[in-house]
């Protein structure tokens, strides 16, 4: 009876919580060993093994109570991890393009066009406001006082603002590579620009899908 009582509590938590199997997974382990300490501590002054389970789940609280903070933890670890992720990304895929293009061909425009102007304007705006919200966001969410509080919303805004903006680089250089290679095929050495290429492709599958799963977990921290 004392598991039945502990095992119900961890399914209604289960309900509220959001993140990865995995990460859901720990920390209904982590309840549930809590739990059975507590009852054990109970079994001292209550000889009742049932009524002292009881008396652990009622010294947790509500399961929706439990969540929200475990979910606030969860949304702040995911926040941290993609910006730093985002900070990272950025000068590799700088570094692999610019030894790319500047070991190829020399340009083939006397004057550059308008459309690169632009694609540059947009790649340069892209990566200040990626590398701004990603900072913002670590500086927000990490430390004891963002430990201590409830989640803030610089920490989702700038994470959310970090991965926009990176999202906007790789298109911008796709953007780019596509307009140079169907224009001007000869000014660039494909063997090279297939390394940056593809890291960029693959980081916009990654990012991208990152985006996805991070507005699911906080739309389901923010459901009550």
């Amino acid at each position: 009876m004392t598991a039945a009582v502990l095992r119900r509590y961890t399914d209604r938590l289960a309900e509220h919580l959001v993140g990865s199997p995995t990460r859901r997974s720990a920390i209904l382990d982590e309840v549930l060993d809590g739990l059975q300490c507590a009852t054990d501590c109970h079994l001292d002054d209550c000889p009742d093994a049932e009524e002292a389970a009881h008396r652990a789940v009622r010294e947790w609280g509500p399961p929706a109570e439990v969540a929200r903070a475990y979910n606030d933890a969860t949304l702040r670890i995911s926040a941290n991890r993609l910006s730093l992720h985002t900070i990272c990304a950025l000068p590799l895929l700088a570094a692999a393009w610019a030894s790319a293009l500047l070991s190829g061909p020399a340009g083939p425009w006397p004057q550059h066009p308008p459309l690169l102007l632009i694609g540059l304007a947009i790649m340069a705006f892209s990566c200040v406001l990626s590398l701004a919200g990603a900072f913002s966001g670590l500086r927000k969410g990490t430390g004891l006082a963002a430990a201590a509080a409830r989640r803030d919303q610089t920490v989702t805004t700038g994470t959310l603002t970090a991965l926009v903006g990176l999202l906007c680089v790789l298109g911008a250089l796709v953007l780019l590579l596509l307009n140079r290679g169907l224009s001007h095929p000869e000014s660039l050495d494909w063997a090279l620009v297939t390394i940056p290429a593809t890291l960029t492709l693959a980081a916009g599958a990654y990012f991208g899908t990152a985006l996805k799963r991070f507005v699911s977990v906080l739309r389901g921290a923010d459901s009550p």
